[in-house]
């Protein structure tokens, strides 16, 4: 299949079209993918990385099965604004969102075959995993790792094999039992109804509109609920009201002006419990947090004005929080 016809990640054949107003770019449509934006110049970085370009695919697909619409994808670190109405998001951003967790890992493909098309909840599901592309709902590279963990998910009462005419189990069709549907009502509603989205950041008067008519809006505009925890600073200790509340928010808006250490510490701890973070701070902050090499790695927004930071925390929530 020529290259032009196919999805730069999952390989699959799609629709692929230049774009006049983006000469470098073009925008892919894989029944796989979904929708993306690739510049020429990303794409050449990624060349030869299959593993990255497979993790890459997984969660696009993810996406693509939450009903989430497309992204612009890029390697730049100033991708927070919108490109044909498609929001920006680091190819390292994408990245992070693949489950490195085991729970994670299972509870996401449950999810993921729960939104696999079908007429009624117990209707059999066959996967191609000769191609492995529907090893993609899975996040497994390889056709034995699926029929293993198909045949794991069996053994947990989970999913039905079903059998050919001679009697042979047929690991890539099954049905999914009333089990099945119990611990996916369990997980969407925990999926659903976090709404919550904690917000770690200076608590100086100087940043009140940037967290009023900022992160606020923000995050209630991409319809979460901002949990903020005003307290003073004392003994040096966190307090364990705010360490339960991470625990129960969805995602972590860490805001680093003014460097204040707690922050540090609270983005750091959502990050060891697999939560997704958003790194934010000011422009005039930008020099000064380069000196800390514990974020530096990571694709900060960067902003001047509390509507600045409205619309590219916005684009950013819609495009990695799902």
């Amino acid at each position: 299949m020529s290259a032009d016809k196919q999805c730069f990640f999952c390989y699959n054949e799609c629709r692929v079209d230049a774009l006049p107003s983006l000469s470098c770019s073009k925008i892919y449509c894989c029944s796989y993918c979904g929708q993306y934006l690739l510049d020429l110049e990303d794409s050449a970085r990624l060349s030869g990385r299959e593993d990255d370009k497979f993790k890459i695919a997984c969660v696009l697909n993810e996406r693509r099965l939450k009903g989430s619409g497309g992204v612009a994808l890029s390697n730049k670190t100033d991708m927070n604004r919108e490109v044909l109405d498609f929001p920006g998001i680091s190819i390292d951003a994408i990245l992070s969102a693949f489950p490195s967790k085991a729970s994670d890992f299972f509870d996401r493909t449950l999810l993921n075959l729960s939104r696999l098309p079908k007429k009624q909840p117990f209707e059999v599901i066959s996967l191609n995993l000769a191609t492995n592309r529907d090893g993609l709902h899975l996040f497994i590279p390889d056709q034995r790792g699926c029929e293993a963990f198909l045949g794991e998910l069996a053994e947990q009462g989970y999913i039905r094999f079903q059998k050919g005419p001679t009697g042979s189990i047929k690991v890539h069709i099954f049905s999914l039992t009333a089990k099945f549907w119990e611990i996916i009502e369990k997980l969407q509603r925990e999926e659903v109804g976090n709404k919550r989205a904690f917000v770690a950041m200076w608590f100086d008067k100087s940043m009140d509109d940037y967290y009023k008519d900022g992160i606020e809006k923000a995050v209630e505009e991409a319809d979460y609920i901002p949990v903020r925890i005003d307290l003073q600073e004392f003994n040096n200790k966190i307090c364990d009201e705010i360490i339960a509340e991470i625990k129960r928010t969805k995602f972590l808006v860490a805001d680093f002006s003014g460097l204040r250490s707690g922050v540090f510490f609270e983005a750091g701890f959502a990050k060891g419990l697999g939560m997704e973070v958003i790194f934010t701070v000011r422009q005039e902050d930008v020099e000064a947090l380069k000196e800390h090499f514990d974020t530096r790695q990571y694709n900060h927004i960067v902003y001047d004005s509390p509507e600045d930071l409205r619309k590219k925390l916005y684009n950013r929530i819609g495009a990695t929080i799902v």
